[in-house]
């Protein structure tokens, strides 16, 4: 469970760093940047509750499969982005998720494994 919500907070950072590293618009990098910082807050306390409880927290699980749904949508809402921006920021969004809503599922059932 620690791995996949650390996981996703590397998704997190990756999806901030992406679309500065590949030269994307201005307003593509600010709109994904910014998201990206915000759910790096939601990925890192995940993190900290699943280590103190030693289960995971639903509220921040939750935005954080919301975020990685950003991540996917975000490319294409914008004109002209780009291969590797869009290919790389889509890419961290499916991590995200994934993981994400693995730890969603685990907090719903139970699971703390």
């Amino acid at each position: 469970m620690l791995v996949s919500t650390v996981v996703c907070v590397l998704g997190c950072a990756s999806a901030v760093v992406i679309p500065v590293v590949t030269g994307a618009s201005q307003a593509f990098t600010g709109s994904v940047a910014s998201s990206g910082l915000l759910g790096l807050v939601f990925t890192v306390r995940n993190v900290q509750l699943l280590r103190a409880n030693g289960r995971p927290s639903l509220p921040p699980a939750v935005l954080t499969t919301i975020f990685g749904g950003w991540f996917m949508l975000a490319p294409l809402l914008y004109g002209d982005v780009g291969f590797l921006p869009t290919a790389g920021t889509q890419l961290a969004g499916t991590i995200i998720s994934t993981f994400g809503l693995y730890v969603v599922v685990a907090g719903v059932t139970g699971e703390t494994r």
